[in-house]
């Protein structure tokens, strides 16, 4: 009745699930050190992303001395012909099922006034994410350093670069990217502010569109003025709404659109907030008590996008603390040569159609009796990844049965290749 799974099954299915619980269920941003861990930035706790050797189990294979001469010739066959697939391979692909985005104020990032040293501090946060979108930014120059030293630790990034913006001081938006991932869609450039007669912003919001996989995203990234009075931010906030409807618009049947920066109010305002959040299905990941700063005196920063639209996220979000995981709480020092403002960071899936446009909406589509998940052509790892983070839901189920389980990967991993 069940049909045989050979070793490149079960190798597959094996590793699958390895990098799914160690790596993807406990996935958050952050370095680990020679002992294979490190301080989770969210919550402080050290941990290992590596689990101890154990015994095998009883019930484990046999030895190599119990097997059978064909037997071994039939498993060194498997293992190295027909699996095809190397575990560093596999580990890359399903890395890349994922898009880690951050958006972050850095504090006067200009060439002037930035050490290599603090670039290089500042550079060993950004490397944790693939797409980052900065505030702040004072000048091409130190983008540039901070691109090279990135580099010298054997990240490669790309950058879209805003024309200078603001009144008085002028500053810059960046969207730093891996381009291994990440591939720019249509440029960036600037929200029209005075197009209609109105001069909403002192710093106009700048906007580009992205591609990472399957996943079509519009970024659009502000920094709400200070001022000196509360009024004028709420004002930009609430303007806001008018920004992210002209993308929507612009971009035509593109409606992933997530919103992004230094808003400089906290979420409990609801006269500032309102018209973005009458937006439907509007949602933003970050709320009180929950702070951005590293005195734990705020929570500017955010991530706002429609929920209905941007389904690629995968309910993963956080705060990155490094003020306390890279110099022990030391607001001081941590400002000194960092920031006071802490990046905000979420996870989306790449291996999705955008928008749902595939038959199911990114479930299992069925050509020919081959069920390539994501309709990238070709069966592979990244098909394995969507049906494993479906476990236990009623998609992408392939064999029909309601549910995605053991049965659907086993389908797929045969699948492999073709």
């Amino acid at each position: 009745m069940y049909k045989k799974i050979n070793f490149r099954v079960l190798a597959i299915l094996f590793f699958i699930f390895f990098v799914l619980s160690n790596d993807l269920g406990n996935a958050h941003p952050g370095r680990t050190d020679a002992n294979g861990g490190h301080y989770n930035r969210e919550t402080g706790e050290y941990h290992k992303h590596v689990k101890e050797s154990s015994p095998a189990p009883a019930d484990a294979s046999p030895p190599e001395s119990e097997k059978s001469d064909d037997s071994k010739e039939s498993d060194e066959a498997e293992s190295d012909a027909d699996l095809g697939v190397s575990q560093d391979t596999i580990a890359s692909d399903a890395k890349r099922a994922e898009l880690r985005l951050a958006a972050w104020n850095i504090r006067i990032m200009s060439n002037k006034s930035r050490t290599d040293a603090e670039l290089q501090a500042i550079a060993r946060t950004l490397a944790d994410y693939n797409f980052i979108a900065i505030v702040e930014l004072r000048d091409e120059v130190v983008l540039k350093r901070t691109q090279e030293i990135l580099a010298q630790m054997g990240k490669t990034y790309q950058y879209q670069l805003s024309p200078a913006v603001g009144r008085g001081v002028k500053e810059r938006y960046a969207f730093l990217y891996e381009p291994e991932l990440v591939s720019v869609v249509r440029r960036g450039e600037l929200y029209p502010d005075a197009a209609d007669g109105k001069d909403d912003f002192i710093r106009d919001p700048y906007w580009a569109t992205f591609r990472a996989g399957g996943f079509d995203f519009s970024v659009i990234v502000v920094h709400v003025i200070w001022g000196d009075t509360v009024g004028p931010r709420k004002a930009e906030v609430r303007a806001l709404a008018d920004v992210y409807r002209y993308v929507q618009k612009v971009n035509g049947a593109e409606d992933d659109v997530l919103l992004v920066g230094d808003f400089n109010r906290n979420p409990n305002d609801a006269e500032s907030y309102s018209q973005i959040m009458a937006i439907p299905s509007m949602i933003r990941l970050f709320e009180l008590p929950q702070k951005s700063h590293i005195r734990d005196a705020s929570l500017y920063d955010n991530i706002f996008f429609q929920k209905n639209n941007v389904k690629e996220y995968l309910d993963r979000s956080g705060i990155d603390r490094f003020d306390e995981t890279d110099f022990g709480n030391d607001d001081k020092a941590a400002n000194l040569a960092v920031s006071d403002h802490r990046p905000v960071w979420a996870v989306f899936s790449t291996i999705r159609d955008d928008d749902g446009s595939n038959a199911g909406g990114g479930t299992s589509l069925k050509s020919a009796g081959i069920h390539d998940v994501n309709s990238d052509e070709v069966i592979n790892i990244l098909d394995l990844v969507a049906v494993a983070s479906g476990f236990g839901k009623a998609e992408p189920d392939i064999n029909g049965d309601g549910i995605v389980n053991i049965l659907d990967l086993v389908i797929i991993a045969e699948e492999l290749g073709r």
